[in-house]
């Protein structure tokens, strides 16, 4: 399966955290990273995801609207599982098992632990906001992943 991890989009400060909402300038560098995006996707061959899931946080759930309505992506489902707080995230069972490539949105130091456990890395794979990595992910298992683009910023 390919995999594009995407760490949501700027977020501003607001309580409870579950709604913060993305500011003007994280809806901007969203929709720009989504054209840079595009292109990689292009460039290496890649197909566009078919399948996006996100945490079930305001901000991750409008950048993954952003994204779907730029890629034409309707099939678009939050996930609890990827909320901050869980620990059973590295299990994947949030992931589609028809998708040739998926999307997921969500948090850090989340999408930086997948990164690292999955490709078995030592390094801490940092993604900042609308930052994304690519993986080519055999099993959501240490080392059973391949990274094939890191963006850490988008």
């Amino acid at each position: 399966m390919l995999l594009t991890l995407w760490r949501h989009g700027e977020a501003a400060y607001s309580r409870p955290d579950s709604q913060r909402q993305l500011t003007e300038r994280g809806v901007q560098h969203v929709r720009a990273t989504v054209g840079r995006y595009r292109s990689l996707c292009q460039q290496l061959g890649l197909g566009m995801p078919t399948v996006c899931t996100h945490s079930p946080y305001v901000r991750t759930q409008q950048t993954a609207s952003l994204i779907a309505s730029e890629l034409n992506l309707s099939d678009v489902v939050a996930q609890e599982l990827l909320a901050p707080g869980h620990n059973d995230y590295l299990l994947g069972g949030y992931l589609s098992e028809e998708s040739g490539h998926q999307l997921v949105v969500g948090h850090q130091p989340y999408l930086s632990q997948l990164i690292d456990v999955w490709c078995d890395t030592s390094a801490h794979t940092s993604v900042s906001p609308s930052g994304f990595a690519i993986i080519e992910l055999t099993v959501p298992c240490r080392g059973g992943g391949e990274l094939l683009y890191h963006a850490p910023e988008g």
